[in-house]
């Protein structure tokens, strides 16, 4: 089931970034892809990804997962680990069970507190803050989008 009821069509009414309209392709917790993952819609990675990550849409590495590759997509929400030469996004959001090892480069960056990072931040766009913001999770469900 989806965490907001979204009415067709209606992108106004996303509540998060990671809201869309259609669903994920979703890699399994007990799943192992070697090799580069490239398409269109958007990637909830659950398992292991040894490889790059390209999408032209949301990639979501959920509590647990692990990427071995870097990512570039619209939007990035780590709640995993991630060990990587570059994340590339507009937005990146770091949630307090992440652990990055990147380069990360995007518009917007938020890191939870109690998020783990290593590695540079390079802020871009002419609306870009002048560094990360950095916030405490007060959500339920946290860890990443749920799906039945």
């Amino acid at each position: 089931m989806r965490e907001a009821q979204l009415e067709q069509g209606s992108s106004s009414l996303n509540r998060r970034f990671t809201d869309t309209d259609s669903p994920a392709t979703v890699i399994g917790p007990g799943t192992t892809i070697r090799g580069d993952l490239t398409g269109g819609d958007a990637v909830e990675i659950r398992g292991l990804l040894e490889g790059d990550c390209r999408t032209s849409a949301h990639c979501v590495v959920s509590k647990g997962a692990r990427v071995l590759g870097s990512i570039e997509a619209t939007g990035i929400v780590v709640a995993g680990e991630i060990e990587a030469r570059a994340l590339a996004a507009d937005k990146v959001e770091l949630r307090a069970s992440a652990r990055v090892h990147a380069s990360v480069t995007a518009r917007v960056v938020a890191i939870a507190d109690g998020a783990f990072y290593e590695g540079n931040v390079q802020m871009q766009g002419q609306d870009a803050p002048s560094g990360p913001a950095f916030f405490k999770e007060r959500r339920s469900g946290a860890e990443g989008p749920s799906r039945a």
